[in-house]
């Protein structure tokens, strides 16, 4: 086996999983291929992947009805990491993704390195989150979330830091506050264009930079969080 871990890779077109087999190769994974969604289930049980890519649009079963049966299956396969590969790239199916418990998503055409940087970043948080559970277990997920030395209060629209409130514009609370509610998940601009800006904005992706780039100058630098960039991909909050 791969010293890096096994992936279990689902899609029907025979191109595509062969580029996503020898990227992956290359980065020392164990790729395994299905065409089909029917043996996905079996196999989950049977290799116990470190992840999966699951293409949405199968012949003979739905990514979805697949990403739900996963997560019903019992304690640890439940909790295998998840990739959504797909053509499907409006924010209203990225959402359907996420809240049925999918970890990324990835719209097709991709390019095959940025695949294999979210692999890698799943499946780092993933191992941070067995190695200290209680990280990101307890982060509070309601209206007041308290990181470290940051509070966010969705209720007053107010944020602090060291018990100091800063001053920030609605949309940059909103913001921070969904980075926040998801730590260590990566989310590209146009993502977050569709759930901070809902799903009708028609602004560029230069309107997510600024923002973040506005909520850096203002919060500053902190050991215990960050507001990270993976160039070429987006943003995501981390956890220290």
């Amino acid at each position: 086996m791969s010293s890096e871990g096994k992936v279990l890779v689902v899609d029907d077109e025979p191109n595509i999983a062969e580029v996503v087999r020898l990227y992956l190769e290359h980065s020392d994974y164990e790729p395994i291929l299905l065409p089909r969604g029917q043996d996905v289930l079996r196999m989950v049980q049977s290799e116990r992947p470190d992840l999966v890519l699951l293409d949405i649009m199968l012949p003979d079963i739905t990514g979805y009805e697949l990403c739900e049966s996963i997560r019903r299956m019992e304690p640890p396969l439940n909790q295998t990491p998840i990739i959504f590969l797909t053509a499907k790239g409006e924010s209203i199916d990225k959402l359907r993704g996420f809240n049925m418990g999918v970890d990324d998503y990835l719209v097709k055409p991709f390019d095959p390195n940025e695949l294999v940087a979210r692999v890698k970043a799943v499946l780092r948080r993933t191992a941070q989150g067995r190695l200290d559970s209680g990280a990101i277990a307890q982060l509070p997920v309601g209206k007041i979330l308290e990181i470290g030395n940051l509070v966010v209060d969705m209720d007053q629209y107010r944020v602090t830091v060291d018990d100091r409130r800063i001053e920030l514009t609605p949309k940059e609370i909103e913001l921070l506050h969904f980075l926040c509610t998801h730590p260590g998940r990566v989310f590209t601009r146009e993502d977050l264009l569709g759930y901070v800006w809902n799903f009708d904005f028609t602004g560029g992706t230069r309107t997510v930079d600024a923002h973040v780039k506005n909520l850096r100058k203002k919060l500053g630098q902190h050991k215990q969080w960050t507001i990270q960039t993976l160039w070429g991909i987006g943003y995501s909050f981390e956890v220290n």
